[in-house]
């Protein structure tokens, strides 16, 4: 069987009210890290000015103790996180997550040797799924 060194990544952009997410979020982060559902490859905040200009934190500039560990520092590139910033409101933050999808690594290889290959992804987020099911319970 194939082993690859990663398995899938995935980015993230989780917008905030203020300069950066409260210390629940990295904990939050450090728990998927802790149990080996993700390993953290790299994470950095953007912030849109009130004027709409975009800057760009790297993690070592806005979190003194308990910042996690990063894998691979730097894998978000600039246009990466334009990107990912781009529907950023003014005088929000956004927090630029990159994650290896640990549960998905072993998949990944038995995909790859059988010749397969995900062609198509898309997500449905938490409160839209929840509002959902709320919407048609009973």
């Amino acid at each position: 069987m194939t082993s690859f060194d990663y398995g899938p990544i995935e980015f993230y952009a989780i917008a905030f009210d203020g300069d950066r997410p409260g210390p629940a979020v990295l904990q939050a982060i450090d728990d998927l890290v802790a149990t080996g559902t993700v390993n953290l490859l790299d994470l950095v905040f953007a912030r849109r000015s009130p004027d709409g200009e975009i800057e760009v934190l790297e993690l070592s500039d806005t979190v003194n103790d308990g910042a996690p560990a990063l894998d691979l520092a730097g894998l978000a590139g600039e246009e990466d996180i334009l990107f990912l910033a781009e529907s950023l409101e003014p005088g929000r933050s956004a927090a630029i997550l990159v994650v290896e999808l640990l549960w998905a690594k072993s998949f990944a290889s038995a995909l790859y040797d059988a010749g397969g290959a995900v062609i198509a992804r898309h997500g449905v987020p938490a409160p839209v799924v929840n509002a959902f099911l709320a919407e048609n319970a009973g």
